[in-house]
């Protein structure tokens, strides 16, 4: 059942999808509201193993440091040299392809070659940034405005290492995907079911409706569930597949929100994590990961039946993520005109009643970006003041 009684507005307006300067804004404030998902376990197992990308326009570099994983800036603290290039490796010293500079875990220089031309030097300053790592079942989160604070406290922490348990489930897929759209059209896209007859027919089929469907609006997000499945031959037969394979199976679908730009959808046969960020003005990126069961049969033919189900699992995902593509720049090409049109830069939109998460999620960005222009504000004040 929805919350809502009545249509609702949307409360960000239209040039929040457009200008250059709300979207350098909104980018810092992602950035100061913590926990980034940045990789995963798988390829980090082993002592020297690393995975290097961006986010919100920090380098950064995860680290398997004698079994422990570290979150380094991945810029040498010498000449600004990128430490690796982005994707995956192996290597036994983190080491400044430049002038051969190395790293420890800590972030600080452990031998500078021909040290004698640097005397006094001051190994605190110059040393690589270092940010908190945590890890949940098997995703990897850097929080990038540097604090420690405990990532999924609340109980979607525990519904994600559940789903991701490396024990029970196996990763088959990670996509890094850009759109030309603003970081928050897709969210929006992800947050209702209304759509699903008209960009998901072949994939997800029809919106299940207000009587099969129950969200949840809560503090720290939202989520949506329904056991509404359609009788199909694929669907008959994933069923079957599963309770073989595993020994179990369930209708049961959700997807979750974590405010701001943390997303998963959950079943029996897959998990997939996704967080979208900005890269540009009107320009974002997705960062996915999918999961699919690991088989309690033992065996080649369980072995094979499980990885043919992580491929068909993976093929599905693309194809949603393919589907939605192609809307996303429709809508931001809507938004740009709306500017134009919209002297007052307010937005006709409205939100319908089984849309209310995308208002739920409206009334939190709003609250946090007027938070922070207040706070600004007030530093400025005290600034001049002193």
């Amino acid at each position: 059942m929805y919350h809502a009684t009545t249509s609702q507005p949307a409360l960000l307006p239209s040039n929040w999808y457009t200008d250059s300067t709300i979207h350098r804004r909104e980018a810092a404030a992602l950035g100061r509201a913590g926990w980034q998902l940045v990789t995963t376990t798988t390829g980090l197992s082993k002592p020297g193993d690393y995975q290097a990308m961006d986010r919100l326009g920090v380098p950064l570099i995860v680290r398997n440091h004698d079994g422990e994983l570290v979150a380094l800036r991945n810029v040498c603290a010498h000449r600004q040299c990128q430490l690796v290039t982005e994707g995956g490796g192996h290597a036994k010293d983190l080491k400044c392809p430049y002038h051969g500079w190395q790293y420890g875990g800590d972030g600080r220089t452990r031998k500078i070659p021909a040290a004698k031309n640097f005397p006094h030097f001051d190994r605190e300053r110059y040393r690589l940034n270092r940010y908190p790592v945590q890890v949940v079942g098997q995703l990897v989160f850097v929080n990038l405005a540097g604090e420690s604070t405990t990532l999924g406290d609340d109980d979607w922490g525990s519904d994600f290492a559940a789903k991701t348990d490396a024990k029970l489930w196996q990763q088959v897929l990670h996509e890094e995907l850009e759109y030309s759209c603003d970081w928050k059209i897709p969210i929006e896209g992800s947050l209702e079911s209304y759509h699903l007859s008209e960009v998901h027919s072949q994939t997800f089929g029809n919106d299940p409706g207000e009587n099969e469907s129950t969200h949840e609006l809560l503090s720290w997000g939202t989520r949506f569930r329904t056991d509404a499945r359609d009788d199909s031959f694929l669907a008959r037969m994933e069923e079957r597949v599963m309770r073989w394979l595993v020994g179990e199976f369930g209708p049961h679908y959700q997807h979750v929100h974590v405010f701001p730009n943390i997303m998963a959808s959950f079943t029996d046969t897959m998990s997939l994590v996704y967080q979208i960020t900005p890269t540009g003005t009107s320009k974002c990126k997705i960062s996915v990961f999918g999961f699919t069961r690991c088989p309690k049969r033992s065996g080649i033919i369980a072995g094979t039946v499980a990885s043919g189900l992580g491929r068909s699992a993976a093929s599905m995902a693309r194809k949603v993520l393919d589907e939605d593509a192609a809307i996303f720049p429709l809508v931001q090409a809507g938004m740009n005109s709306a500017c134009l049109d919209d002297t007052s830069q307010q937005t006709g939109r409205i939100f319908g009643r089984c849309e209310e998460r995308l208002h739920a999620f409206h009334v939190h960005w709003s609250s946090l970006m007027n938070s922070e222009r207040v706070s600004s504000k007030e530093a400025t004040l005290e600034d001049h003041h002193e």
